[in-house]
């Protein structure tokens, strides 16, 4: 293994354990994404946002539609293997060649529960402001998969 150049721009990772299948978890996380990411803190256009969709397979993008706006591209799908794995490009509003990437897994534990795990990598692709971009998606990751997303998943369950 290579020690990270610099730290501090070292991937961020959360992980949450739901009582749900991975292919559940899956679908959630990929078709249903605009119904539990907060768009109206987490999205460029904030009150006109309309949604923002992961469009399924392997090229899909992930786009935010807004009111009175042209959509804005925040990603591409890079790994598509459902019920297991996904990585998107990430770059939402920005330039598309700076892009970090979102890798996600689903897999079973030994008591029946769905472990997902959430990576955000690859910084360095985003030059001088990567510092400061990745201390403010800890928080928002925090927020948006870590309370939006796993609230999403235990109310659809029950």
């Amino acid at each position: 293994m290579t020690p990270l150049k610099n730290p501090e721009l070292g991937p961020i990772n959360f992980e949450l354990t739901v009582a749900v299948d991975p292919d559940h978890a899956f679908e959630a996380f990929t078709a249903e994404f605009g119904q539990w990411w907060p768009t109206d803190s987490h999205s460029l256009s904030k009150k006109d946002c309309i949604a923002v969709d992961m469009h399924p397979g392997l090229g899909g993008a992930i786009v935010e539609r807004a009111r009175g706006r042209e959509n804005i591209s925040w990603g591409h799908v890079e790994i598509w293997q459902p019920g297991e794995h996904l990585a998107f490009t990430w770059h939402p509003g920005w330039n598309a060649g700076d892009y970090t990437r979102v890798a996600v897994s689903f897999d079973m534990n030994d008591f029946g529960r769905c472990v997902i795990r959430l990576e955000h990598k690859d910084w360095h692709n985003v030059g001088d402001i990567a510092p400061a971009l990745r201390k403010g998606y800890v928080a928002g990751w925090e927020y948006a998969f870590g309370e939006c997303f796993a609230k999403y998943l235990r109310e659809k369950r029950g």
